[in-house]
């Protein structure tokens, strides 16, 4: 099923929690909305699930527009991060719960589905999910993984139009949430149903997402593939956001015949960037680049014209596994550089890095990336 948001807002008193937010997400397609605290992510899922109604604007399921009405007659599945499963029921009676309870008829009321149907039902979400051997535990015997699994179980078997995830993992270990990730990557590909996922955790929206929407202060800042946004982002702020870490960036500025770091003594000594940032016509703007594009310059070789060459300093060291992830200072600047190289490095060492011109990015100064 197909969903679109068209114009969306919504205002709390005099503060907006979203701004305008227009998007189409595709039938079958697994949506993450991912952005900071406060970012209106989980205001857009509530949107969507009926828990709370816009300010202006129409959220439409296909070409129906379903923007005022209850959560009851949307027919939407909601997994929080909490585990809402009953604590004195089993596993099984979690699952066949939401079905024994659905009932038509205004006065002699009759079950949709008989026990036989039910059964049925159960078995299969149970083999789905792979927890037939949890089905007569009660939650508080399982951990938190099985127990989000029973969850997402009970969600699945009402057959949804959607499935709307708000931060589902949050209270889940690490190993766990590696385990629970491949998990509802398999449930989407075996349903195939509409699902949107919210978290301000990147490795999450990278690893699940097949679009991404980029959320900053209840607006839209970029919507795209997970590597459309790390390879080509349109602001400052998806730069930084996007990564195992941060963008590094050196503010620079035109002066006379030469192009400087901001504030530092340093040079761009590079023609080919240097030219590059004539053509795009930069008075004054921040050159870009990821931790993995820093190189270690080797002094016996040549430096060539396509190259940025710093002088900087190290100081901090921190090792995980065969990677060193270094922050070198280059006067007032801090910058972050991540090698698999075995050699060994102390704080306060000198060292000259160099970074291909190919891997620099360009922003203006109010940090619009230029192209």
């Amino acid at each position: 099923m197909k969903i679109s948001f068209e114009k969306l807002e919504k205002k709390y008193g005099t503060s907006t929690a979203l701004n305008k937010v227009s998007a189409v997400l595709l039938d079958g397609s697994f949506t993450v909305i991912l952005g900071p605290s406060g970012s209106g992510k989980t205001t857009l899922l509530r949107l969507v699930a009926g828990l709370t109604y816009p300010t202006s604007g129409k959220v439409l399921f296909d070409n129906e527009d379903i923007t005022n009405k209850p959560p009851r007659d949307r027919n939407v599945a909601l997994v929080f991060q909490n585990f809402p499963l009953f604590p004195h029921m089993t596993v099984e009676e979690n699952l066949r719960f939401s079905l024994e309870n659905q009932k038509f008829g205004k006065v002699f009321k009759k079950r949709v589905y008989s026990n036989k149907v039910v059964d049925e039902k159960v078995n299969e979400v149970l083999d789905m999910l792979q927890i037939e051997e949890h089905k007569y535990k009660y939650p508080n015997q399982m951990s938190g993984g099985e127990q989000q699994r029973v969850a997402i179980g009970r969600e699945v078997i009402r057959d949804p139009r959607v499935f709307l995830f708000d931060e589902p993992l949050s209270n889940i270990d690490a190993r766990l949430r590696y385990e629970m990730r491949t998990w509802i990557r398999k449930i989407h590909k075996m349903l195939k149903k509409t699902m949107i996922y919210v978290t301000h955790d990147q490795n999450e929206a990278m690893t699940l997402g097949d679009i991404i929407v980029l959320l900053k202060e209840g607006e839209i800042e970029q919507m795209g593939k997970p590597e459309e946004l790390y390879f080509n982002p349109k602001t400052k702020f998806v730069a930084t956001f996007i990564g195992n870490y941060p963008m590094n960036f050196l503010p620079f500025e035109v002066k006379q015949n030469e192009i400087c770091i901001s504030g530092t003594s340093n040079v761009i000594n590079s023609d080919k960037i240097c030219e590059k940032i004539e053509n795009l016509n930069l008075k004054k703007g921040e050159i870009a680049f990821r931790a993995e594009s820093i190189r270690e310059f080797d002094k016996d070789k040549l430096l060539e014209e396509s190259m940025l060459l710093l002088k900087c300093k190290v100081t901090d060291i921190e090792k995980l596994l065969e990677l060193q992830i270094l922050t070198l200072n280059i006067e007032k600047f801090n910058l972050i550089y991540v090698t698999k190289t075995k050699k060994e490095f102390n704080i306060n060492d000198n060292i000259s890095v160099i970074i291909h011109s190919d891997e620099i990015y360009y922003f203006n100064s109010e940090g619009v990336r230029v192209k």
